[in-house]
């Protein structure tokens, strides 16, 4: 039976782990599948305005989402590879439509959060 979207997040709270702590991929209650977790980003990150500056605009979207996913936010967030570790994904803020992903090979285990 497939989980709701919102029992991967109150999981993920009730663990009390950080976006940068590991997990493994296909935990059955911390690992958010790939179709709930577009659902939790798409509703978290609804309405962020992305005239802001690039490194405001990059550190609210990081703050939403994890408030959307359950975890707390950090004073600060590490320069980790990918970003959100526990997740296994990185994040792309785009104003424009030239996606670039720099000084990274991209892989097929990732996953990739392009707004």
């Amino acid at each position: 039976m497939k989980k709701k979207a919102s029992t991967y997040v109150t999981s993920i709270r009730k663990s009390g782990k950080l976006i940068s702590e590991p997990i493994e991929i296909g935990h059955k209650d911390l690992w958010i599948p790939d179709q709930e977790l577009e659902e939790l980003l798409l509703a978290g990150l609804r309405g962020v305005d992305t005239r802001l500056p690039p490194r405001t605009r990059s550190k609210l979207v990081k703050q939403r989402i994890c408030e959307a996913l359950g975890y707390p936010i950090p004073k600060s967030f590490k320069k980790t590879k990918p970003r959100f570790i526990g997740q296994n994904f990185d994040t792309y803020v785009q104003t424009s439509d030239n996606l670039q992903i720099w000084n990274a090979e991209i892989s097929p285990s990732q996953r990739y959060v392009i707004l």
